[in-house]
């Protein structure tokens, strides 16, 4: 952009012979000929680029201006707006329900009316979609009836289904304690999934979400009716070979979510957490693992990854006694954790080497 001064003027006025100031002469042309009616500045004509127009070629120009805009208005009028909320989608984990009586701090008969309270609340944040972590049901003895425990299973997930969106669900180790992986699936929904999968994939927004299954012995068999020490679980070959493509594919930046925690140390803890971990860094697209198990959460930041233990639903008695969560991924990849009732609230910055963000119209 030209300045005054540059273009040899000051508001308007051209410079005199002796070097000062001097008010423009104003000329007009003859409307005759191919001339149009035009004022200028003698020496510097308003259009500022060059002699005077004539006639033709101010009515083209006109014309061409005109079509250009005409044609630009619906694309102007087809721009999207910015978002008016960050993508958002809601977690809950360890209801633990079961018609039992209290064990402990363990509320079981209570998880329902909280389970209710949370899916209401999911409802009015208008979350994308819910996260269960896992430990739908009560931890039962061996010989307990299929039938009992498939009962805690659908009483549970009517409650979650309340929320009307969709839904995914993490297996617990206590899922499986009188049941198998294949029956806690058929009578869960988790939206788009084939039924028989128990670890995969999904996206949203411009987000791709990883949702793991480490109910695993040492051997690589699956925990079922109750084969397990809750002090092993391990992500065998094959889902970590299927964990490694999901991460070279995705194209989108990565949230995790798992049952029993991939960090910390001491017993128990995953077997193989390690490698799990050293796979999530070297893809540089993990934002964050959220998960369950540990009723009374907890949080770490390894390598650039934020690990979110969120606290389970079962621990005390009433609504005042709840845990759930709704988390909000900000276009920058930064995340905000509200927490309810006890869940802890956090605000989670941005990973030091994430995966690049989408622009922000294909976030919808």
């Amino acid at each position: 952009m030209h300045t005054n001064e540059e273009k040899g003027g000051v508001n308007g006025m051209v410079a005199s012979a002796k070097g000062r100031p001097s008010i423009p002469e104003v000329v007009r042309r003859p409307s005759s000929e191919n001339w149009c009616p035009f004022v200028s500045i003698r020496g510097y004509p308003l259009n500022g680029l060059g002699p005077i127009m004539v006639r033709r070629d101010f009515l083209r120009v006109s014309a061409a201006s005109l079509l250009a805009l005409l044609l630009a208005r619906p694309r102007l009028q087809a721009a999207r707006p910015p978002p008016r909320l960050p993508f958002r989608f809601g977690l809950l984990t360890d209801p633990h329900f079961g018609d039992a009586e209290t064990k402990g701090t363990r509320f079981y008969r209570d998880s329902l009316a909280k389970v209710r309270e949370a899916v209401e609340q999911m409802r009015s944040a208008r979350v994308r979609f819910l996260a269960v972590l896992g430990d739908l049901v009560m931890d039962t003895d061996p010989g307990v009836p299929e039938e009992r425990v498939l009962s805690y299973v659908d009483g549970i997930e009517r409650e979650i289904q309340r929320f009307g969106g969709a839904t995914y669900h993490v297996l617990g180790n206590h899922d499986l304690d009188n049941l198998s992986k294949a029956q806690v699936l058929a009578h869960v929904t988790n939206t788009g999934i084939p039924a028989e999968r128990s670890f995969y994939a999904f996206s949203a927004g411009a987000l791709r979400f990883i949702v793991l299954d480490l109910e695993y012995l040492r051997d690589g068999r699956s925990y079922d009716h109750g084969n397990y020490d809750w002090r092993v679980y391990n992500v065998p070959p094959p889902e970590l070979e299927w964990l490694r493509a999901e991460l070279d594919a995705a194209a989108d930046p990565v949230i995790v979510f798992a049952h029993q925690r991939l960090d910390g140390e001491g017993d128990p803890q995953n077997d193989n957490r390690a490698e799990v971990r050293r796979l999530l860094e070297n893809s540089g697209k993990v934002l964050a693992v959220f998960q369950g198990h540990e009723h009374k959460g907890a949080y770490s930041l390894i390598n650039g990854i934020h690990y979110y233990t969120l606290r389970g639903v079962i621990e005390g008695a009433g609504a005042d006694h709840n845990a759930y969560a709704v988390v909000d991924v900000h276009p920058d990849l930064s995340l905000t954790v509200t927490g309810y009732r006890n869940a802890v609230s956090m605000e989670l910055p941005r990973p030091i080497t994430p995966a690049r963000p989408r622009p922000w119209w294909k976030w919808w």
